[in-house]
């Protein structure tokens, strides 16, 4: 769950009903957020200054239609510095009739985005946490040290996890690249014979100590990097807790040099919504 250290100025949520939007909307209200704050676009409206009745959409996206000249829900969101992986995603899902939610946050952007979830909503990175495996595996007390017949080499591994990253936050406009130092590190700490095989809840504090002390961890804050870490956790633990796991078996077919042998297919997970 986010916290108060997860921090921007708008926060963007989706509802697969509207009225579970107002509801959310309301909780806002009662935590203190003006109306002036909170933009609710439901489905069917056009997010145009022209066409849009202020009454149905607050000042806030209002305001934001008007600077972009009535563009569409994706220019809003990027006139108001959202990513524009994150406002592709988002104008996607609108358009495929999911409420939109826009808050200006002013500095409780954790407080805001808790209260969106709890009342049903999503975002970018929580569609990926949703597709992450429940933290049910793995053998209290951890499994030990890695057999010496698996891989040590990250390299053998890595198309794996590139396949994972697209599959639950593709969305989001980071790229592999600028990840890769997040998943190959999680790796790493998921093998270390204290942490291996150990179930998510059990592990997490110590996994989190690990990683403030990280060179990574400098660069990438908890709350942007848990998601992904816990991804590579769950995969890990589940294979090293049932003995499924192996080298070339763990290898996903993929162009580039890094593919030597043939892999098993990994399933795509079902989500909620193409960007």
């Amino acid at each position: 769950m986010p916290t108060d250290s997860f921090d921007r100025p708008v926060v963007v949520a989706l509802f697969d009903q509207a009225t579970t939007a107002r509801a959310a909307a309301a909780a806002l209200h009662n935590l203190g957020f003006s109306q002036e704050r909170i933009g609710l676009l439901l489905p069917g409206q056009q997010l145009s200054i022209s066409e849009t009745n202020r009454a149905d959409v607050s000042s806030l996206l209002a305001l934001a239609a008007a600077a972009t000249d009535g563009d569409d829900v994706g220019n809003v969101l990027l006139g108001m510095g959202l990513p524009a992986g994150e406002a592709r995603f988002y104008a996607a899902e609108a358009r495929e009739g999911r409420a939109l939610l826009v808050v200006n946050a002013n500095g409780r952007a954790g407080d805001v985005l808790r209260t969106l979830l709890e009342h049903g909503g999503y975002d970018v990175q929580s569609q990926g946490r949703d597709l992450i495996r429940p933290g049910e595996s793995g053998v209290p007390g951890g499994v030990g040290p890695r057999p010496p017949d698996i891989t040590t080499n990250w390299q053998d591994v890595r198309s794996r996890y590139e396949m994972l990253w697209q599959q639950h936050y593709g969305t989001t406009d980071a790229t592999w690249e600028q990840t890769e130092p997040v998943y190959e590190l999680a790796w790493r700490l998921a093998n270390r014979p204290n942490l291996r095989g150990r179930p998510w809840p059990e592990a997490e504090a110590a996994v989190q100590r690990e990683w403030s002390t990280s060179d990574v961890g400098k660069h990438t804050s908890w709350a942007d990097a848990a998601g992904p870490i816990r991804d590579v956790w769950e995969d890990v633990t589940e294979e090293a807790a049932t003995g499924a796991e192996g080298g070339a078996d763990r290898r996903i077919a993929h162009q580039g040099t890094d593919q030597q042998v043939a892999a098993r297919d990994l399933d795509r997970a079902p989500g909620r919504g193409a960007a």
